[in-house]
C-alpha cells in the first residue's frame, strides 16, 4: 500500500504545485474569476508525489511513485492563479489502494478536490515569456477543509509558445497540517504495515499555453477581431 499517505498534500500540491507553477514571487493568495491568460495543459504535463512504506521495523522502507490524473487551472492577466486537483483521479497503480485512499484519506465524497492560489507581481509574469527565470513561490493550499500556505522554488520559461513550469525541488506536504494523521494511520492499519509516513514530497512538470479560444484570436490580424 502506498506510503507516505499525505497523499492528500501530495495532490494539494499537486495542486498547490500546479498553481504554484505560475506563481513567480511570493505574494497574498487571492480567488480569481477572471479569464485565464495561461492555462495547464494536463495531457502533457504531470503531477506526482512519493510515499514511503515499511511492513516489518527494522527493515528498509519502500517509497513508490503517485500521480494524479485530473486537474486543472491557470493564471490570469492580472497574475492571479489558481489550481484545482481532483482527488479522484489518485492513481497509485493499484486499483483497491486508490479506492483506499479517496475513502479513508482524501474522504472525497466531502472534499472532492484540492486548490491552490495565489498572486505574482506583473513583471514576474512577463519573466516567465521572456527568459528561464527561477522563482520562490508562496501561495495558500486548500485541502480536506483546511488552508495553509505553501512555498515553492520553481523554474519558469518559455518553449515554442508555451510556458513550462516545475519545481526546483520537493514540495513537502505534512499530513498533520491538514487533519490527515488519522487517515493515514487507517490506510496503515487496514494492511498491517508497521511504518507509512505521513509527510511526502511533491513535485510537477507543467505545460501551460493560451485558452483555444483567445490563441484562435491572437493569430487574426486586429482587424479581423
Amino acid at each position: 500500500m502506498g506510503i507516505k499517505l499525505n497523499h492528500s498534500s501530495a495532490r494539494s500540491v499537486g495542486l498547490s504545485l500546479a498553481l504554484a507553477l505560475c506563481a513567480l514571487s511570493a505574494v497574498p493568495a487571492v480567488a480569481s474569476d477572471a479569464p485565464l491568460l495561461w492555462q495547464v495543459n494536463p495531457s502533457t504535463s504531470s503531477l506526482t508525489f512519493n510515499t514511503t512504506k515499511a511492513g516489518t521495523a527494522g527493515v528498509g522502507g519502500i517509497t513508490e511513485t503517485m500521480r494524479f490524473s485530473r486537474y486543472e487551472g491557470g493564471l490570469d492577466a492580472q497574475g492571479r492563479i489558481q489550481f484545482k486537483i481532483d482527488l479522484s483521479s489518485i492513481d497509485s497503480g493499484i486499483g483497491i489502494r486508490d479506492e483506499r485512499m479517496q475513502s479513508l484519506l482524501f474522504k472525497v465524497g466531502t472534499y472532492p478536490s484540492v486548490t491552490f492560489s495565489a498572486q505574482i507581481k506583473p513583471e514576474e509574469q512577463k519573466k516567465m515569456t521572456q527568459e528561464a527565470v527561477v522563482m520562490d513561490v508562496e501561495g495558500q493550499l486548500t485541502m480536506a477543509g483546511q488552508s495553509k500556505p505553501v512555498k515553492a522554488q520553481l523554474l519558469a520559461y518559455s518553449l515554442n509558445g508555451k510556458v513550462m513550469v516545475s519545481t526546483r525541488k520537493p514540495i513537502l506536504i505534512k499530513a498533520d497540517d491538514f487533519g490527515l494523521t488519522e487517515g493515514v494511520e487507517a490506510l496503515r492499519a487496514i494492511v498491517g504495515l508497521n511504518f507509512l509516513s505521513s509527510t511526502v514530497p511533491v513535485t510537477f512538470q507543467l505545460e501551460l499555453s493560451k485558452p483555444a479560444a483567445k490563441a484562435a484570436m491572437s493569430a487574426l490580424p486586429p482587424s479581423a477581431w
